[in-house]
């Protein structure tokens, strides 16, 4: 349930779930033989045992796919669900053994009340990764469905029939405070599990306020309250069910992404580092016949190499040591020297690397171009990232320099780039020992 890209449902959203199960109320409120429960004892026995089932499969699915150990509104999430499940098994259990009662139903109310609390605080709870173990938010959370459990069932028990629509209002209003918290942060972050939670939340508010407006009549009917449950639990299983599949896709898109980088770097530092030798040497032929021929052959193929390379890893998407190493290759082609790419560096945003990437070119086609480098390194290490770019040319000045009061454009291109980004460039450059240009990033 991590933030990624935007993804929303394609069914119902939050908005047209509220306005649906509100015209239904509406219109039990209105049509008074609506408000009617009607006694299907195999219908009621269905009902609970599907929703006990999607109850506890999508439990598991949620457990499977946030972990506990991933961020805090996963664990309140997760605890307030599974505390609903169980309330929801236990009273299938009962009706089916046939001891369901109206006073086993306060200990319904006290499970249902605990788990929408810890939904609402769920709603409202950090989003950061979890730095502390998990228990440190199970334990408390434990805690606070145990007294909201035994303080519901207890005010219940000492109020009997109509004194228990309190509780199903109450019930109501928290799933209510759940339902706007979820979708404001699922709408935020573009969390589409959160969105479908938020569907299954306000269904299940609607139902408790059925529940409350028109109670039961015993426990072999069939009542609004039950259907709109049922279809909360749906819901929500539907939301579950499509974040697993993302979650799948995914990991299945990532491992082909791999594959394709494996790929690259083996057609790169194989056949593309050997094309490229095969064209300097080509190269010192002269205007011969066959070297010119070979000299074509040659560029042909390495373009052929690059144009798969690219067509493997698109340059958007590669990381930092592949495309330094793409990078190497083109320039050692374009320039005629050799370049060496030394990558030690965690992979960084595609803005730094594209003005990286800008800013070795600049300094490679110096060195060769005005410096008469045959050799350029380049270094990638450390956090903070440095990038070191050395050549044996024959420098430009004595002494060192910090390349603030050079004059020539693209050193001073190369100065704002790494401004851009938030680093620091630095140049030094000693006549006859060549130049070291540095970037320094945060």
């Amino acid at each position: 349930m991590e933030h990624g890209p935007a993804r929303r449902p394609a069914l119902p959203t939050v908005s047209l779930a509220a306005v649906g199960a509100a015209a239904v109320s509406l219109a039990v409120v209105a049509v008074p033989w609506l408000r009617m429960s009607f006694e299907a004892p195999g219908l009621r026995v269905a009902l609970e045992t599907g929703g006990s089932l999607l109850a506890v499969t999508t439990v598991a699915l949620l457990v499977r796919q946030c972990g506990l150990r991933s961020r805090a509104d996963h664990l309140w999430l997760t605890l307030g669900l599974v505390v609903l499940a169980v309330t929801s098994l236990g009273v299938a259990g009962l009706i089916v053994a046939g001891e369901w009662s109206r006073d086993e139903a306060r200990y319904a109310m006290g499970g249902n009340l605990a788990g929408t609390v810890l939904l609402a605080i769920a709603a409202f709870a950090p989003t950061g990764r979890l730095r502390v173990r998990a228990r440190t938010i199970l334990l408390p959370g434990a805690l606070i469905a145990a007294a909201v459990f035994a303080a519901t069932a207890l005010f219940a028990g000492a109020a009997p029939g109509a004194g228990r629509v309190p509780i199903q209002v109450l019930i109501a209003a928290t799933l209510v405070v759940a339902a706007l918290g979820l979708n404001r942060r699922a709408n935020r972050r573009n969390e589409p599990l959160l969105r479908w939670i938020a569907v299954a939340v306000v269904l299940g508010g609607f139902a408790k306020l059925d529940y409350a407006l028109f109670p039961p009549i015993g426990a072999q009917n069939v009542h609004l309250g039950d259907v709109l449950r049922i279809l909360a639990w749906a819901a929500l299983f539907v939301g579950v069910l499509g974040e697993l599949r993302a979650r799948l896709r995914a990991r299945s898109e990532a491992a082909v992404a791999l594959e394709r980088r494996r790929l690259a770097r083996e057609l790169h530092d194989g056949v593309a580092q050997e094309l490229a030798f095969i064209r300097r040497r080509a190269g010192r032929l002269g205007e011969s016949a066959d070297g010119l021929e070979i000299l074509g052959a040659a560029d042909r193929a390495l373009e052929d190499s690059r144009r798969a390379i690219e067509a493997l890893v698109p340059p958007a998407q590669e990381p930092l040591d592949v495309a330094l190493e793409r990078l190497a290759a083109r320039l050692a082609t374009e320039c005629g020297l050799e370049v060496q790419v030394n990558a030690r560096a965690a992979d960084v945003s595609a803005e730094v690397r594209a003005e990286l990437v800008r800013i070795i070119s600049e300094a490679t086609r110096n060195a060769a171009h005005h410096g008469g480098a045959r050799h350029v390194r380049v270094d990638v290490t450390g956090t903070p990232l440095a990038v070191r770019i050395i050549d044996d040319g024959s420098g430009f000045r004595d002494g060192a320099n910090s390349g603030l009061g050079v004059a020539g454009y693209g050193l001073i291109a190369m100065r704002e780039r790494a401004e851009l980004v938030g680093g620091q460039f630095s140049l030094e450059s000693v006549r006859g020992a060549g130049t070291l240009v540095q970037v320094v990033l945060p």
